[in-house]
């Protein structure tokens, strides 16, 4: 499926729960390197912020961070 900046949606992550983040960024790694393709995308609920922070995620309380997000953890676009 192909993603656009601004789209919503559902991801797995490491730390287990899933989280809806907005794309913000296309990454794509480098031809003749080490890397990943993903998308820096920004969480969009705190609730799920605070979920991941129970899961032992360093953020701080009361923020929408940045994040990276691979492809493969994308599950599927909401909206």
């Amino acid at each position: 499926m192909k993603y656009k900046v601004g789209d919503v949606v559902l991801v797995e992550t490491f730390a287990g729960p899933k989280v809806h983040v907005r794309l913000k960024k296309r990454i794509l790694k480098p031809k003749n390197g080490w890397g990943a393709d993903g998308w820096d995308a920004q969480l969009i609920y705190k609730k799920e912020v605070d979920t991941l922070r129970k899961n032992g995620v360093p953020y701080k309380k009361d923020t929408k961070p940045v994040v990276f997000v691979f492809d493969w953890h994308i599950i599927k676009r909401k909206r």
